[in-house]
């Protein structure tokens, strides 16, 4: 869901999952993907300062897909143009 959910967002289909056994890394990814970073998110950075899961995407495996490949098909979809948020 994008905009401002859950309640005043939209649902995209993009053909995305995000399947983790840390629920910090698939949320991590979620946030990669709309364009935030760990530290951006608040409960992501503290969750991250206490070792809670694993935060560092470089040290994440992607089997399917790279995380800028997915982050440039999901802005696509959402927004009707590839983005890659490298300016970060």
């Amino acid at each position: 869901m994008i905009a401002k959910g859950p309640l005043g967002g939209h649902v995209i289909e993009t053909g995305l999952v995000i399947a983790s056994q840390d629920p910090l890394a698939a949320d991590v990814v979620g946030a990669r993907l709309l364009g935030f970073k760990p530290q951006a998110v608040r409960h992501l950075w503290e969750a991250s300062r206490l070792d809670i899961g694993e935060s560092d995407e470089s040290r994440m495996h992607f089997p399917k897909l790279s995380l800028s490949d997915a982050i440039e098909a999901f802005t696509f979809d959402a927004y009707g143009e590839r983005l890659t948020f490298e300016h970060e």
